[in-house]
């Protein structure tokens, strides 16, 4: 008698094999996926780095007035994230336009209301993108020393309430008026 392997056992050993190598396709389209995700995250958070930045050091900048930083007016506006959306959901509009719009127009306060210069850029980072769409909120009541500023950004607009939130407080640290 001849010792070899059975016909079924030839088929069990490549049914075991094949579903090993069906396994294994399945994770690389998992791979992929995680791997682009991870680039966006990281985009994200170097595009939050070049516009949140400037903003927390205009903000707690030294010789900014009381009166300038407690006029400086919640934008887009008191909503916060909600006026990025109409009643469905959807993104409506730019949000990049708004982003951009509620940086610059709180830059040029600050500059504007600044003994002397702020030392930092005022103008919107567009290079820092890298074809990413922003929202911005920034957050201040009239009283309040405290500023709150949210940046999400993300590939599609149709995603930005879904991508990573990035959020700081600054406090005033400016002139007294006199």
């Amino acid at each position: 008698m001849r010792k070899a392997f059975t016909l079924m056992e030839v088929n069990l050993a490549i049914l075991v094999m094949a579903g090993g190598i069906l396994s294994i396709c399945g994770l690389y389209s998992l791979g992929f996926r995680e791997n682009r995700q991870s680039a966006e995250d990281v985009a994200s958070t170097a595009y939050a780095e070049a516009v949140v930045s400037p903003l927390v050091m205009a903000l707690s900048a030294t010789n900014v007035k009381w009166s300038v930083f407690k006029q400086l007016q919640p934008v887009p506006d008191r909503t916060g994230w909600a006026a990025y959306f109409d009643r469905n959901g959807q993104v409506n509009g730019n949000p990049e336009g708004k982003a951009k719009a509620a940086f610059e127009t709180t830059m040029a306060k600050l500059s504007g209301g600044a003994q002397g210069s702020l030392g930092v850029a005022t103008a919107w980072p567009s290079s820092a993108a890298g074809g990413l769409k922003a929202g911005l909120v920034i957050l201040h009541d009239d009283e309040s020393p405290v500023v709150r500023i949210g940046f999400r950004a993300t590939q599609t607009s149709g995603a930005l309430l879904a991508a990573p939130l990035f959020y700081t407080e600054v406090r005033f640290q400016g002139l007294a008026d006199q």
